[in-house]
């Protein structure tokens, strides 16, 4: 599991006081990126050199509990499956190790025309590595 910490800052908040819902999208956002730069993944140097980029294809999530001003969150990510150019990653936030979201989120690679990207075969290890997912090869 990668775990990403996040403190709600007064502007994440909504005039109730609560963090405003898409804030919730944002906050998982900052734990998948600085999850891909955990495995030695640049994303922009990808951008610029490669001409590919990671985008959301789907996501599916569930606000269980609000977060306020000066709350420190957890946010959890692990790997629900991964596919020759997508995987599914659930992303939990934690307050006070109480989950108050939850979400299912299918990245997907891309190249400069907006076509699917395999991806590469060190990204494919470096991610079982890390999450000690060898249940099955890519494919099967």
């Amino acid at each position: 599991m990668f775990q990403y910490n996040c403190e709600v800052f007064y502007e994440d908040t909504d005039m109730g006081g609560r963090v405003y819902h898409a804030n919730y999208l944002k906050f998982i956002e900052r734990a998948r990126s600085k999850f891909v730069e955990s495995l030695h993944i640049n994303q922009r140097a990808l951008l610029l050199a490669e001409n590919k980029f990671f985008v959301v294809k789907n996501i599916i999530a569930d606000y269980l509990l609000p977060a306020y001003f000066g709350d420190k969150l957890v946010i959890c990510t692990t790997l629900i499956e991964l596919k020759r150019a997508s995987m599914i990653l659930k992303q939990e936030i934690l307050k006070d190790n109480k989950k108050i979201f939850d979400a299912d989120v299918r990245l997907a690679l891309l190249n400069s025309s907006g076509k699917p990207e395999k991806f590469s075969v060190d990204f494919i290890y470096n991610i079982e590595k890390f999450f000690k997912y060898p249940q099955k090869k890519i494919g099967e």
